[in-house]
């Protein structure tokens, strides 16, 4: 194999004469001399072979590190000659030089892509010793060139779509600066919401904002058969989501997720135990006031919570004593074996047993989480059925966390749904062929 021929390889370049090589004796940086002969230069625009040649062009050029010189640059000698077809003089045509982002090449374009699709441009730019700027450019540049050749409809056709979820994730808040009255809110908090394919564990789509309009919109970029084909929708109560996945997911079942369902259960327990601390306090109960202190509320909310035998002896007490706290304690824990039958039959009758519990106890908040759950007891059947949670979609908002600490948060709403994608979903070299971006390889 012509060694030229290797090395233009390995650059990412073509038709390149390689004349001279310095190299650093602390092995970090290379600049490579190397020309295009004038027998082979064609016209920039037609690609017509330049008849008589005027003079030479001169260019440094950044390409990717090469074994343990990461800093590799080429002093690119190119020629400029009249062409005929034109009637004017032309520069030579140089493959594999990049004409949006002046001075690199598409491999060195594409290499920092791919590096950036795991991490900051940050520690891109400290790994190829470029411009962190550049590199920012370079990645919002690649990810809306893969967009735009990303065809969703015909991506997602091998996809099993069956068990879909959505979930919001918090983007920033911002200050309101405009009040026209004094109760006027103070702050604007905006979201995204985030559809998830559950058998891929990956987000599809997302759109701005939390409500029926931001679901329909990320619905939308699926096919009709393919929404059609959703069997399952797991989703908070969010009335806007049920609203959108009723009328563009006519077949699929909507699922209640578990996770919500017992955070609102919590917060109506939280409201007994501040009632019950309140009257022990106006009561003079030390014991009981103490127990039921925002400090131990833990103690009551998680479930098989790793106690000391003093903290089990010191909760058996209290349920002796207080005995709307105990009903409330019991009326949780059978509220979770409800939710763990494994049969639609076995959790109706369990739940008719809740019910009646709940009645019993006359405890006002858990009444009214009975009624909650008597408007999504369809639904949360469904979750029964199908045992579908948002624990993906959950687990993929953590991961954004990460991503937005990284960048130290985010003001540009699109970039940041765009990096979702590329992080969390299909927009990224590891799901598509990016070799149609080096079509961008004339020299500006």
């Amino acid at each position: 194999m012509d060694l030229h021929h290797l090395i233009n390889s390995l650059l990412g370049l073509q038709d390149l004469t390689i004349t001279n090589a310095e190299l650093s004796e602390d092995f970090v940086s290379c600049r490579i001399k190397a020309e295009l002969p004038w027998a082979r230069a064609r016209c920039a625009s037609c690609e017509h072979p330049l008849l008589e040649f005027h003079q030479w062009s001169h260019r440094e050029l950044k390409v990717p590190p090469l074994g343990l010189f990461k800093d590799v640059v080429i002093q690119l000698r190119y020629p400029r000659g009249l062409c005929p077809i034109c009637n004017k003089i032309q520069r030579a045509f140089v493959a594999g030089v990049h004409s949006k982002f002046k001075g690199h090449s598409c491999s060195f374009v594409e290499t920092a892509g791919r590096l950036m699709e795991e991490t900051t441009c940050a520690a891109a730019s400290r790994t190829l010793s470029s411009d962190p700027k550049t590199l920012w450019q370079i990645d919002q540049w690649r990810m809306r060139e893969m967009q735009k050749n990303l065809d969703l409809k015909k991506f997602t056709q091998d996809i099993d779509v069956s068990r879909m979820s959505a979930d919001e994730v918090h983007f920033k808040t911002e200050t309101e600066t405009k009040r026209d009255h004094p109760f006027a809110p103070r702050w604007t908090v905006k979201f995204v919401t985030n559809l998830v394919c559950t058998k891929e564990a990956k987000i599809i789509a997302n759109a701005a904002g939390r409500d029926a309009m931001a679901l329909a919109n990320c619905l939308r970029s699926l096919s009709r058969p393919q929404r059609l084909s959703v069997e399952f929708f797991s989703i908070d109560m969010n009335p806007g989501y049920f609203q959108a996945v009723s009328k563009l997911c006519p077949d699929a079942e909507i699922a209640v997720d578990r996770f919500h369902l017992i955070q609102n259960m919590n917060e109506y327990f939280e409201k007994i135990r501040k009632e019950e601390f309140q009257r022990a306090k106006k009561n003079k109960k030390e014991f009981e006031e103490i127990m039921l202190s925002p400090s131990k509320r833990f103690m009551f909310l998680e479930r098989n919570a790793v106690l000391s035998i003093e903290e089990h002896n010191m909760l058996g007490k209290l349920k002796v004593l207080n005995t709307n706290i105990s009903n409330a304690m019991i009326i949780v824990e059978y509220f979770h074996k409800v939710l763990e039958e494994k049969g639609v039959q076995g959790f109706r009758s369990r739940l008719t047993k809740w019910y009646g519990l709940v009645r019993d106890s006359k405890l006002l908040p858990l009444r009214k989480f009975a009624l909650q759950v008597r408007k999504y007891r369809m639904n949360i059947e469904a979750y029964i059925r199908s045992n579908l949670t948002t624990a993906i979609s959950e687990g993929l908002n953590n991961k954004i966390r990460v991503l937005k600490a990284m960048a130290y948060n985010y003001q540009n709403e699109e970039s940041f749904m765009l990096k979702i994608l590329q992080r969390c979903g299909f927009l990224n070299s590891r799901h598509m062929d990016t070799r149609a971006l080096f079509k961008y390889s004339q020299l500006a």
